[in-house]
């Protein structure tokens, strides 16, 4: 669709948003159009089947798109199903073409649409995730009397093949600034500090199929490795072969995969956030990658540091651990409010972020940029607080919210709707904001071109 009119709209003139839901499966499409304008008919359509002479006498992009529109309005398929299209000039209140424009449906990863352009709007596409090396103690000679913190602000990419990095960088970063203070031993903890973020890594409405899957890894205040681990195997002989890493300790993974002769070999992971018992099933013909949710990505964290430290020769008394584990036992740490940072990463520009979101869809990234948002507006940074400033910045740009039911940030959840009137006027508002535009349009991919739309034609 977007080849279909880039020779005659232009971005600064269009927006148009498809939505089609059949049962509980939503298809989306949001596209914005570039090319010289052309002049727009005068007439707005809103009929239930465009009429055909219309079509017939034009042949430009504008009856091109008409006949387009017509062919989806009286398609068999959509029998039992629901579908809504609106096109307007970003410059103009009235709409050039609209069909069940105020039906809330389901946007599926539309949703990311929402969650990342309120994101370069309220962040800015040069916001950077950090994270911090800390420690609240004292160096007595060799000795840092005192914990190692590890605080996380909820970068995805940290440790992230994605972004040239691993979790075996991080983590010889880190011990390299440790070792660096000139120390053989510390008398307290290392400890993963995933607090910015609510501690539930699955946000509501999730289906526990999605949370099985390797696309339903969910965000933490402390990532590592997009929080996946990577699972190897290998089916023949009648028997299924699996290693994975990184070696996770205390996790017990059990292979009940068979070896069957599949076109298309399939695994996934049983188990939920901080779940340490768990399963790979599917059926393996040949050899299969495939990827896992790391049960507690914080934790591992700390002992993956308290290791590499070990092997160094550095000693430490005491274990590895995390502020919720803390927490949860009701012990408390007298000096959490005195930490000195020993060391820093951060992340790529949120701008880049939104491009590798949008572009593959990806939906860590989005659940995680969408708490980013309320860590920064709520100043803590959860699902609830992230759609909370996310109504509140469209609210006060003057989009009407009615139908909006927003529940994650990727569109995972069947449980979002949305207009296409309200992501027309979203679209709207970013048109015109020169900071936030360049970033937010290129991130979005092109059909039949770039991707997870590049197939379709």
């Amino acid at each position: 669709m977007k080849h279909l009119l880039n020779k005659t709209l232009t971005v600064k003139q269009v927006a148009a948003v498809f939505i089609i839901v059949g049962g509980i499966v939503g298809t989306t499409l949001v596209f914005m159009t570039g090319g010289e304008p052309v002049p727009l008919k005068d007439k707005v359509v809103k009929v239930d089947s465009i009429p055909k002479e219309i079509a017939e006498a034009d042949t430009s992009a504008m009856g091109k798109l008409l006949t387009y529109v017509d062919s989806i309005n009286n398609a068999s398929q959509l029998r039992g199903g629901s579908w809504s299209f609106y096109l307007s000039a970003v410059n103009s209140d009235s709409s050039i073409v609209a069909i069940n424009e105020t039906d809330g449906l389901v946007p599926a990863s539309v949703m990311k649409v929402v969650s990342t352009g309120t994101a370069l709007a309220l962040l800015g596409p040069g916001y950077r995730f950090t994270t911090l090396l800390q420690h609240d103690g004292a160096k007595n000679g060799s000795t840092l009397e005192g914990n190692i913190f590890i605080r996380g602000n909820g970068d995805p990419t940290l440790g992230a093949e994605s972004y040239g990095s691993s979790i075996e960088k991080v983590i010889n970063g880190w011990a390299n600034a440790i070792q660096n203070l000139g120390v053989d031993s510390i008398s307290g903890c290392i400890i993963g500090d995933a607090e910015a973020f609510e501690r539930d890594m699955t946000p509501g409405g999730w289906a526990w199929e999605d949370v099985q899957s390797d696309y339903g890894a969910g965000p933490s205040g402390l990532s590592i490795h997009e929080n996946q681990f990577d699972i190897y195997l290998n089916g023949s002989g009648g028997r299924v072969s699996m290693r994975y890493s990184p070696a996770i300790p205390g996790m017990k993974l059990y292979n009940q995969c068979v070896n069957n002769a599949v076109a298309k070999s399939y695994a996934y992971v049983t188990g939920g956030p901080y779940q340490f018992e768990r399963c790979v099933a599917g059926e393996v013909n040949g050899a299969l990658e495939a990827r896992g949710s790391i049960p507690d990505p914080a934790l591992l964290c700390a002992q993956l540091l308290k290791k590499n430290l070990e092997e160094r020769g550095i000693h430490l008394r005491d274990s590895a651990t995390t502020i919720r584990l803390v927490r949860l036992n009701g012990l408390k740490l007298e000096s959490e409010g005195g930490r000195k940072v020993i060391t820093s990463n951060s992340s790529a520009s949120l701008s880049e972020l939104v491009y590798h979101t949008n572009q593959i869809s990806q939906n860590f990234y989005a659940e995680t940029i969408l708490r980013a948002i309320g860590h920064r507006e709520k100043g803590y940074g959860s699902t609830f607080g992230g759609v909370s400033a996310v109504y509140s910045f469209w609210k006060n740009h003057g989009v009407d919210l009615q139908g909006l039911f927003m529940v994650d940030g990727s569109g995972l959840s069947r449980h979002n709707t949305i207009t296409t009137l309200q992501l027309v006027s979203m679209l709207k508002v970013l048109a015109k904001d020169s900071v936030v535009f360049p970033s937010f349009y290129r991130s979005l991919p092109i059909a039949g071109e770039s991707g997870t739309i590049r197939k379709l034609a």
